[in-house]
């Protein structure tokens, strides 16, 4: 029996994305792959099987952070971009 692979959404990634308050060069930084090639996954453009594999998981991550941390809670509304992303990697660890 084969199964499909579902693929990743990157309209919801975007709303995460804008929910989490990060930039696309901050995802790209997350998805440890170049802004230009999280811009071709924004076109519909195909992860490779890898990228996949690690992005799914990031993604899995992230709603997790939303969820059981209630990302993003008052003291990181304000934090600076930076500092903001700086608490969400070390959170990713």
């Amino acid at each position: 029996m084969q199964t499909t692979r579902k693929p990743v959404d990157f309209n919801k990634v975007e709303i995460l994305r804008r929910h989490m308050l990060l930039t696309a060069a901050d995802m790209a930084d997350i998805f440890q792959v170049s802004r230009q090639t999280y811009n071709n996954w924004l076109q519909g453009k195909p992860l490779r099987p890898t990228n996949e594999k690690h992005v799914k998981k990031t993604i899995r991550r992230l709603l997790a952070i939303v969820k059981e941390r209630n990302w993003p809670d008052e003291v990181v509304r304000n934090l600076d971009q930076r500092a903001r992303v700086q608490r969400l990697l070390v959170l990713l660890r």
